[in-house]
């Protein structure tokens, strides 16, 4: 009797193979992909936390007296921010894809101080900067809040 040498692959081996193969790499493309869209949405919300840092430095750097309370009847509305120095690599004063929204509003006029004498006016106000900007279809915002008192030197 002779016993067959079973050498080689059959058909129902390579298929097999094949598609386990074909199922690993799509899986390793769908993590990457992932990956990387998460990578870019963590980097467009630091890019828009550096903004929103950048303009609150820049009122604390004005004087007090120039900041003023912005009207809270809903007229004050995002404003597109252009590259002022060529930081994004597009050309200086084109708009970046984010929109800014500050809001002044003087620490007495706040609605949680509303009625309480101890509070006095014109000595600290309240910042808020909104940075908004597109992520897919989806519009998406930082707010950073901070407050500036007035200095007496």
């Amino acid at each position: 009797m002779k016993i067959k040498n079973q050498e080689g692959f059959t058909s129902i081996d390579l298929t097999v193979s094949i598609i386990l193969i074909t199922l690993f790499v799509a899986l390793i493309v769908a993590i990457m992909y992932t990956i990387n869209a998460n990578f870019i949405s963590i980097e467009r919300r630091t890019e828009a936390t550096n903004y929103a840092i950048n303009e609150i430095e820049s009122l604390k750097a004005q004087n007090f007296e120039d900041l003023q309370d912005t009207p809270t009847d809903g007229t004050n509305d995002f404003v597109n921010m252009t590259d002022k120095e060529g930081e994004r690599n597009t050309a200086i004063g084109k708009t970046t894809g984010f929109s800014k929204k500050i809001t002044i509003i003087d620490y007495s006029n706040l609605p949680e101080n509303q009625g309480d004498d101890t509070i006095v006016s014109g000595l600290v106000k309240k910042v808020t900067v909104e940075i908004a900007y597109k992520e897919g279809d989806e519009i998406k915002t930082v707010e950073l809040s901070t407050v500036i008192a007035k200095n007496d030197s």
